[in-house]
């Protein structure tokens, strides 16, 4: 199931730019100890936003997989509302202590968020694509690399003399982060349509990410002092938050199923943007004096042979889908000029060849042919055996019409139980028109039942030496013919005389 979301209001997106301009400027101008205090209370009352916005839009989401994972995302900020709560507290009394019971509502903020991506079906695993798996594999790669080359490596590295439990936060808080921004490109690279209240979850990722992990290094160095990093924790929940605003919509019924979508979705390039910027990072690295490790270069390798590889899933996608347009464009030009049941040309291609071999008679004296024929007492096989014997009657008639003439001839049907037949280049009409009588007259068997069908055959010709006439024309004298010879007795074949119209012929059977 996938929803579609319309943009967040533009009051939301002033009032979170006016938030975050008041921020910076109260905590810059304020005393110390009054700007943290304004800090604390302004990430507790955003924080407090984001849930709220994100519950709600829960609870209007259609009972699916998509209220779920918007709910774990509501739980995931109550739970770092709670954090930031009791930081506050111990903030207020002049404590500040690492690690606190304040670290498990943080953390816990990315537990249910990771849990809310991976529920969200777009992002969720149900899929074999092979495209989603590279896109995996290559997006964790260079996430890892990216946090390793910025963060994580100096977390590790530094000797800050924090007990295990303190360094085993430091470092869950930029490994919870990498989880995340993997999780959230993922869900954003494969979510079909209105992607705007995803777009804004995901930056707001992003912004955690980003402050997470400057908290985790400034930590780990004893360089803390809150600032800077705090603005990213408004901005985080500021968007996510203003993503709770976005409206939600019914999903359609071609959407219910996870990950549906157009087969022609443009390939996204969000999951090229960690690739970069981990490249980046990986390439000034290097030519400051930092050369990579041999670990680091595994993972670049990995990263690069997973970016090959998605580039040939995806040229190899793109091909096939080309070739099934192109197949499909195919079927549907047959299906507009052929009959669906018997595969004969219809009525449309039929009068189309028609008029042009009328056209070369006229400019290139040839002759012209036309057999029209009606089975005989066709209504009463469908009324007495049904439809579907019927049809399949239909289908064995035309064989039998196929197989009695010229490759080159044009057959078709033209409704119901009438043929036609159009003979170029020297046919002759009442031979083909007694070749199809002779291949009708052997009984069919059909469903455990012999049935002998007739038909009434019309036959119209144009010699080359005669007057040029239109298809309306000719189509009315070969029908005019046909209805002669049921008129005599059914099962017969007549030709069109100009001077003595409907001119019988010897009877068939």
């Amino acid at each position: 199931m996938t929803d579609r979301f319309a943009r967040p209001p533009r009051a939301g997106v002033v009032v979170a730019a006016v938030v975050v301009a008041a921020f910076l400027l109260a905590t810059s101008r304020l005393p110390p100890t009054s700007s943290a205090i304004t800090s604390d209370v302004v990430q507790l009352l955003v924080a407090g936003a984001a849930a709220a916005t994100t519950a709600t839009r829960a609870r209007r989401c259609p009972p699916g997989r998509v209220r779920t994972a918007w709910l774990l995302l509501a739980l995931s900020c109550a739970s770092w509302c709670a954090g930031q709560g009791y930081w506050s507290w111990l903030s207020a009394r002049g404590e500040a202590p690492f690690p606190s019971l304040a670290d498990a509502g943080f953390l816990g903020f990315a537990v249910l968020a990771v849990a809310g991506l991976v529920v969200h079906p777009a992002g969720g695993g149900r899929t074999g694509s092979w495209q989603r798996v590279l896109d995996s594999v290559m997006t964790c790669g260079a996430v890892s690399l990216l946090s390793w080359e910025t963060v994580l490596g100096a977390v590790v590295a530094v000797d800050n003399g924090y007990d295990d439990i303190a360094r085993t936060l430091l470092l869950a808080y930029p490994v919870a982060d990498v989880v995340m921004v993997v999780l959230a490109v993922l869900l954003l690279a494969h979510t079909r349509g209105d992607r705007t209240a995803l777009n804004l979850v995901g930056l707001g990722v992003l912004a955690q990410a980003i402050a997470d992990s400057t908290f985790a290094y400034l930590t780990a160095t004893s360089n803390y002092d809150g600032g800077s990093v705090d603005v990213g924790w408004v901005v985080a929940f500021l968007l996510i938050a203003l993503a709770g605003t976005c409206p939600v919509d019914s999903p359609r019924p071609a959407d219910r199923r996870p990950g549906a979508g157009p087969p022609s979705v443009p390939v996204s390039v969000v999951p090229y943007i960690p690739v970069v910027a981990a490249f980046g990072v990986a390439l000034g690295a290097t030519f400051s004096g930092h050369p990579l490790t041999s670990g680091e270069l595994l993972v670049v390798t990995v990263v690069v042979g997973t970016l090959l590889a998605r580039q040939y899933a995806t040229v190899r996608e793109n091909t096939r889908l080309a070739a099934d347009l192109a197949a499909r464009e195919v079927e549907l030009e047959h299906l507009a000029f052929h009959d669906p049941l018997t595969g004969l040309a219809n009525r449309a291609l039929f009068r189309d060849r028609l008029e042009h071999a009328l056209e070369l008679h006229t400019r290139d004296p040839r002759g012209v042919a036309l057999v029209f024929l009606d089975l005989d007492d066709f209504k009463a096989v469908n009324d007495t055996f049904g439809h579907g014997v019927g049809d399949e009657l239909l289908t064995r008639v035309s064989e039998r019409i196929t197989g009695a003439l010229r490759g080159g001839d044009t057959i078709a049907r033209l409704g119901g139980d009438e043929f036609a037949v159009l003979l170029e280049d020297g046919g002759d009409g009442l031979t083909s028109a007694t070749r199809i009588a002779d291949a009708l007259r052997a009984p069919f068997v059909l469903a455990g039942r012999t049935l002998q069908v007739g038909a009434s055959i019309g036959v119209c010709a144009l010699e080359p030496t005669d007057p040029s006439v239109g298809a309306d024309a000719l189509l009315a004298r070969s029908d005019a013919a046909m209805y002669q010879a049921k008129h005599n007795g059914k099962a017969r074949v007549v030709s069109y005389d100009v001077e003595a119209p409907a001119s019988p012929a010897a009877p068939v059977g």
